[in-house]
C-alpha cells in the first residue's frame, strides 16, 4: 500500500473513531467491571465506617447481590464495588472521585442525591432510584443520555395516601406534610392538590438536612396537627426510631410510604416494598455492563404496593382502625 492511501486509511479510521456515539459503552467479554454505589449519609462521628459487606446484611443490597450473580456478576471475581457515602453538599465531589476511578456505571440512592449527581456526570452511566422519575428524564420507554434508573413511585401515590389516612381518620381536618422540599417537589404539590378535595387543610414543614430534623420536630409540635403524612427520602429512613417516638410521645398518627416507618412504630404505610425494587435496579446495571446505553435502557416504576397498619401504634394513640381498611391491609403489626 502506498504511504498516501495508508494516510488516507489511517485518517478515515480516525473520523469513524471520532462520529462514533460518546455513549457508546462497549465491554471487553471477561473483564472486571467495576459498579460505583453512592450513598446519602450525613457525616455523623460516631458513625462507623461503611462498607459494601455491612450492606449486606440489609435485605435491600442482599437482594441486589442476588439478581447481579444471576447475570453472570458476581462480586469479588469479575465486579468489583466502590461505595461512598456522605451529605448531599459531598455528592459532586463523590460523584467527581467515582468518574476518576473509571467506573463502568454509578448507581445513586435518592432522588435529590440523582440530580445532584446528573449535573456533574455526563458521560458514565447513571442508576438512579428515586421517587419520581420524572426528576430525572422526560421519557420513561427511551430516557436517553446517560440515565436510567427505578421509581418506588412514592410521588404518584401521594394522593392514594391522603385518601387512605383520611379513610383511617374519618375526622381529620388538619395535617402536616414533613419532608425535604428539595427532594421530590411533586409528592409536595400533588398532596396540596388534593387535599381540599378531602376536607383537609395541608400544611408543610420542611426541613433542609438530619441536623434541621429536631427543629423541624419541634415545629410540628407546636400547630398539633389531627395527623402527619410523611414524605419519605435517604435521610429519614435513617431516622426511624426517632420519628415513631416522636409520634407516640406527641400523640400525632401518621401516615407513611414505606412499610419500614409503619413496622418501625408509625402508624400506616402504603407504598412499595424497596427490596422488590432491588432486583430491577441489578437489571439495569447489568444491562449496561453488558453494553446496552443507558439511555435505551427503559426507566422502570414499582408494580407492586403494600399497606400496613401498626395495631400496637393504632391503640396506643387511642384509634380505631375501621375493619374494611383493616381487611384490605397486607400486613398488620400487633
Amino acid at each position: 500500500m502506498k504511504k498516501p492511501l495508508k494516510l488516507l486509511v489511517a485518517a478515515f479510521i480516525a473520523a469513524i473513531a471520532v462520529l462514533l456515539p460518546q455513549d457508546s459503552w462497549s465491554q471487553t467479554p471477561g473483564a472486571q467491571r467495576r459498579v460505583g454505589i453512592l450513598l446519602v449519609r450525613p457525616p455523623s462521628p460516631d458513625a462507623p465506617k461503611l462498607s459494601f459487606e455491612a450492606l449486606l446484611k440489609i435485605e435491600f443490597f442482599s437482594e441486589f447481590q442476588r439478581t447481579m450473580s444471576t447475570h453472570g456478576y458476581v462480586e469479588g471475581k469479575n465486579l468489583a464495588i466502590e461505595l461512598r457515602d456522605g451529605g448531599y453538599e459531598q455528592m459532586p465531589a463523590l460523584a467527581r472521585e467515582l468518574e476518576r476511578q473509571k467506573v463502568d456505571v454509578i448507581w445513586v440512592l435518592g432522588t435529590r442525591a440523582g440530580r445532584i449527581v446528573q449535573k456533574i456526570v455526563k458521560r458514565t452511566p447513571l442508576v438512579i432510584y428515586s421517587c419520581d422519575a420524572f426528576e430525572h428524564v422526560s421519557k420513561l420507554s427511551r430516557p436517553g443520555s446517560n440515565v436510567t434508573g427505578t421509581t418506588c413511585m412514592t410521588t404518584d401515590l401521594s394522593p392514594k395516601r391522603l385518601e387512605l389516612l383520611k379513610e383511617l381518620l374519618p375526622g381529620v381536618k388538619r395535617v402536616v406534610f414533613f419532608g425535604d422540599p428539595e427532594d421530590a417537589s411533586n409528592g409536595w404539590r400533588l398532596t396540596r392538590e388534593a387535599a381540599p378535595k378531602l376536607g383537609i387543610a395541608i400544611q408543610m414543614v420542611p426541613y433542609k438536612d438530619r441536623d434541621d430534623i429536631p427543629k423541624a420536630l419541634q415545629r410540628v409540635a407546636k400547630l398539633k396537627p389531627d395527623a402527619v403524612f410523611v414524605f419519605p427520602d435517604a435521610i429519614l429512613i435513617r431516622e426511624l426510631g426517632t420519628l415513631a417516638r416522636f409520634w407516640l410521645d406527641h400523640s400525632l398518627p401518621s401516615m407513611n410510604a414505606f412499610p419500614e416507618y409503619a413496622k418501625a412504630g408509625g402508624l400506616m404505610s402504603y407504598g412499595a416494598v424497596s427490596p422488590d425494587l432491588a432486583p430491577m435496579m441489578a437489571e439495569q446495571i447489568a444491562k449496561v455492563l453488558d453494553g446496552v446505553r443507558p439511555g435505551d435502557v427503559p426507566f422502570q416504576r414499582a408494580t407492586q404496593f403494600r399497606m400496613v397498619i401498626n395495631l400496637k401504634t393504632a391503640k396506643a394513640l387511642g384509634v380505631t382502625v375501621p375493619q374494611p381498611l383493616l381487611l384490605r391491609a397486607d400486613e398488620v403489626v400487633e
